[in-house]
């Protein structure tokens, strides 16, 4: 149509009283502005309510990738940061502390049991633990290499308990019968190998991909989120399965709390974290929110303020259990 006048609607005549004043058709209906409805609120959280993100690209960096996270006990971070072959430090509040480079990629982290200062990082493609010490120095936090471990594969999750270290490997074998390529290995604090977790209890391959680990709030059992399985396996000393929850597809990190509770967070689905009790059972979730996708990799828990930290590959993602 073309950008004339408008022409005069056929019912729309104005009509003038007797004393000479325009009125409008009486007969017209008035057309009122369409009623705008207030969007729906989304449901309240019964699990955790979102209190903030923070970006751990630090300015000198065009890509981040983190992978594993840990707290500190006085509330600090460490993070495993894949991409730029570092371990970053952020204080309680999510500030950026401190970072160390290392001279290949790191991808988990957790805190060392014998020493509170320490953490230990894995570095899978050289086959690698490592000891980092965190220390302050004239009022600056320093991350410090304290030692390195061998180890007999490739390294991925790590978790620390009060005997020693366990780590998820990928092996490869020459022996026969040819052992499971996935296992679970047991450590010193020194490194020194103490033995291998393969087989369940019918000698069956415990495991297809362990990714993260952790161990119970009582240092009780081995907690392994397996991601091919899509299960998350919690194992005791003799190697027997405690429960097997399965109700989350590809399970990264594992965090525990001081109600024995498992926070496993996941890229899919419509929970990305599930809470499971303490006997393997599903409790609650955190939903997902389309407005604000998460596809978290490791999680950690602060008991003094119930806060519940997870890695993207840019942000932590900080959330408050309700």
């Amino acid at each position: 149509m073309g950008c004339g006048q408008s022409q005069p609607v056929a019912n729309e005549r104005a009509i003038v009283s007797k004393d000479g004043v325009k009125k409008g058709n009486k007969n017209r209906k008035e057309i009122d502005a369409p009623a705008v409805k207030p969007e729906p609120e989304k449901p309240k959280s019964t699990y955790a309510n979102y209190l903030s993100s923070h970006d751990a690209k630090l300015k000198t960096e065009t890509e981040c990738a983190l992978r594993g996270v840990t707290f500190m006990q006085d509330g600090n971070l460490v993070l495993a940061d894949y991409k730029n072959n570092k371990l970053k430090l952020f204080d309680s509040n999510y500030t950026f502390l401190a970072e160390l480079e290392l001279s290949s990629a790191p991808w988990d982290v957790c805190q060392a049991t014998d020493r509170p200062d320490d953490v230990f990082v894995t570095v899978p493609y050289l086959k690698t633990i490592h000891r980092i010490s965190v220390t302050k120095i004239s009022n600056r936090y320093k991350l410090v290499p304290v030692e390195a471990y061998r180890t007999q594969g490739f390294c991925w999750g790590i978790t620390c308990f009060d005997g020693g270290i366990a780590i998820s490997a990928k092996v490869s074998s020459n022996a026969w019968p040819k052992p499971p390529e996935f296992q679970v290995h047991i450590h010193e604090f020194d490194g020194t190998f103490r033995r291998s977790i393969l087989y369940d209890t019918e000698g069956k391959p415990f495991f297809e991909e362990p990714k993260y680990l952790n161990v119970t709030y009582d240092d009780l059992f081995l907690l392994v989120s397996d991601y091919k399985r899509n299960t998350v396996l919690c194992i005791n000393n003799e190697d027997e399965l405690i429960f097997a929850y399965s109700g989350i597809q590809c399970p990264n990190g594992i965090a525990m709390d001081e109600g024995k509770n498992l926070h496993i967070a996941s890229f899919f689905g419509a929970q990305r974290v599930h809470k499971v009790g303490a006997n393997g059972k599903y409790k609650d979730g955190l939903q997902h929110d389309e407005d604000r996708p998460l596809f978290p990799h490791g999680i950690c828990y602060r008991q003094r303020d119930k806060i519940i930290v997870m890695t993207t590959d840019h942000f932590l993602e900080v959330y408050k259990l309700v």
